[in-house]
């Protein structure tokens, strides 16, 4: 349920495309499998495959180079090794089933952002008790993971609707009864 900091700052960074090393290997991996070191020093060998296209219609987007030192990106990759994302198999790098898991949490989130907007907003209004603060924070971090801005410390609003599996683990952290989820044809921004 509560992703730990690595993999929120892998997502966030994959989601929005800023992309440190870290980051940037573990979308490599994620669009092209499983690559060498010598694919990761010298990018140009994968760098002008498309990306996956989650939507129809939409025009695949072209990788842009790294370009990070290559003891940064062997620190990166050891770092993904080491928080158990990524397994060295000979001499190819591949994602682990726990990498697997974050990259189809990625691409779900992905799908939902760049879905179409049906013209109605969601707002997501809570007060989670102080003795589950770890969830409350939790929640925060993954609404900011689907673009949703903070009206006020508890009262958050976006466009796109929350992932079925968000929902899922809203329950699971026993945080469901503190939340509360509208859908709104209009917002208006400081009328009073």
């Amino acid at each position: 349920m509560a992703k730990e900091k690595i993999e929120n700052k892998i997502a966030r960074a994959v989601l929005t495309g800023t992309l440190n090393a870290t980051a940037w290997a573990f979308e490599a991996l994620l669009f092209a499998g499983v690559l060498t070191m010598e694919a990761f020093l010298n990018p140009s060998y994968y760098a002008d495959l498309p990306t996956v296209s989650l939507s129809s219609g939409e025009k695949p987007v072209k990788r842009k180079k790294s370009t990070f030192k290559e003891i940064t990106i062997r620190q990166s990759i050891r770092r993904l090794r080491n928080q158990g994302f990524v397994e060295k198999m000979g001499g190819r790098y591949a994602l682990t089933e726990k990498g697997k898991n974050l990259a189809d949490y990625i691409l779900k989130r992905k799908k939902i952002l760049e879905g179409k907007w049906d013209g109605k907003y969601r707002v997501v209004i809570f007060d989670i008790p102080e003795k589950q603060s770890r969830e409350r924070d939790w929640l925060r971090r993954e609404l900011y993971m689907l673009n949703y801005k903070k009206l006020q410390k508890s009262v958050f609003i976006g466009k796109c609707p929350l992932t079925t599996d968000l929902i899922e683990d809203i329950k699971k952290a026993k945080i469901g009864n503190f939340v509360n989820y509208l859908l709104v044809e209009k917002a208006y921004k400081n009328i009073f």
